[in-house]
């Protein structure tokens, strides 16, 4: 009845995910609900991946540098991408 434990195990440049993985989305927390189903979680997590929202941060400084300069923040997430999930 509780909602699922989600993370990100690979680093990830993004405002709203933090250094562990632990991702600050509504549906993990207090919009959870039993009948929501993964599908809803997985389409929730892929829509913030693809929006971050700078005004609720995990990660202040990637959020202040997402809010002045999106462009290089963006340039950032993609060399970290690069870095971390990709591999050299």
């Amino acid at each position: 009845m509780k909602a699922p434990m989600v993370r990100f195990l690979t680093k990830i440049y993004h405002p709203n995910i933090d250094s562990l993985g632990r991702i600050c989305l509504d549906v993990l927390k207090d919009k959870w609900s039993p009948a929501l189903q993964i599908r809803t979680i997985l389409l929730s997590i892929q829509a913030l991946l693809s929006a971050p929202n700078p005004d609720d941060p995990l990660v202040n400084d990637v959020a202040e540098l997402w809010k002045e300069n999106e462009e290089q923040a963006i340039r950032n997430a993609r060399e970290w991408t690069l870095r971390y999930a990709i591999g050299k």
